[in-house]
């Protein structure tokens, strides 16, 4: 290989390290009120938000999710319909042991 070559494979080595290493370091000492955290975590009153469907409209997801809002049971035959009701399921009652 020639000088060149090393060169840029040297760079990009070292590149991939400091990255690596920004990486880890925000991994470990980040700020821990990222956007990664859930808004249904517990904590304060005013960090609780109530739960609103993510799913596309018109999705199994969707479907099951309203259907759960309402007060219904989770079942029936669609898996996706199933899963977005248990899933309103689940973030209602996070929300409300937030409160």
């Amino acid at each position: 290989m020639d000088d060149f070559g090393e060169s840029i494979g040297s760079l990009v080595v070292v590149g991939l390290m400091i990255w690596g290493g920004f990486s880890v370091w925000n991994w470990a000492f980040g700020d821990s009120n990222s956007d990664y955290q859930s808004s249904y975590s517990s904590g304060s009153n005013s960090s609780c938000t109530e739960p609103e469907n993510p799913y596309d409209e018109g999705s199994g997801h969707y479907a099951g999710w309203q259907w759960g809002e309402e007060g219904n049971d989770c079942n029936g035959s669609s898996s996706s319909f199933i899963e977005g009701c248990e899933e309103y399921q689940s973030a209602e009652a996070t929300y409300e042991e937030c409160l």
